[in-house]
């Protein structure tokens, strides 16, 4: 299938997640967002920390855009867990429609994938109806064994999408690690549909494409809508807007 430019669109994130970020940065961020949208270019979502929700969510509220945080202690996901619950329980009562967490890595290192699994439990525990999606850090993981596990570990704990990368300290989405989480979403679809977030380098519209053709692959048309697909992106929008 192929898609337009302004089609790529409506499905990213737009993600703004940057040390630097302030109100008033964040306020010109979500402008532009929204300046997307009246010029028929909409994204689904801006992913923003999770200090930003009130913000976002006011600035956003009569459009079509979904607000996203990353929280959970993004991006090594380290801490209390009840800080890293907590902060979720702050951006949901200000009324953010996703969450975005880091699978718990050193959990997983260190084989104790009962508790990875719980721990994902209880986050989508405090959010049974919105979005939970959780990343595993494909850049971390490296072997295709490795990734195949954390896809189905994250989707055992009840996560609603899975997700590649945080962009930050390791490399980002790659296509054999998105084949390989394509390929545990289609043997999980006759119990459930899991979405799949693309994070981590997708710039260009070839980019893109290249990705969408390995999703399709795997998980057929039906899939191919922002309610299971989404790419994670801060500059692709204006890319495919001047390309």
């Amino acid at each position: 299938m192929k898609w337009t430019k302004k089609e790529i669109c409506s499905f990213v994130d737009l993600t703004s997640l940057n040390s630097f970020d302030s109100i008033k940065s964040i306020q010109s961020f979500l402008e532009d967002a929204l300046d997307f949208e009246k010029n028929d270019f909409p994204v689904a979502a801006v992913c923003l920390f999770p200090n930003f929700s009130s913000l976002a969510v006011n600035e956003l509220k009569r459009s079509r855009i979904k607000t996203a945080v990353v929280a959970g202690n993004f991006p090594n996901a380290q801490g209390f867990l009840s800080t890293k619950l907590n902060e979720c329980e702050l951006a949901l009562e200000a009324g953010v429609d996703e969450i975005d967490i880091v699978l718990n890595l050193g959990g997983f290192d260190l084989g104790d994938y009962d508790h990875v699994i719980d721990e994902i439990k209880v986050f989508k525990g405090l959010m049974p109806k919105k979005t939970l999606k959780v990343i595993l850090e494909t850049g971390y993981l490296k072997t295709p064994e490795r990734i195949r596990l954390a896809s189905e570990l994250a989707i055992k704990g009840g996560a609603d999408f899975i997700k590649t990368s945080t962009g930050k300290e390791f490399p980002g989405a790659s296509i054999e690690a998105v084949e390989i989480m394509a390929k545990v979403i289609a043997e999980n679809k006759s119990q459930r549909n899991i979405g799949l977030k693309i994070s981590g380098g997708i710039k260009t519209y070839k980019d893109a494409l290249e990705y969408f053709e390995v999703v399709e692959k795997h998980l057929g048309k039906e899939y191919m809508t922002p309610d299971h697909l989404r790419i994670g992106a801060s500059s692709l929008v204006r890319n495919l807007m001047n390309e």
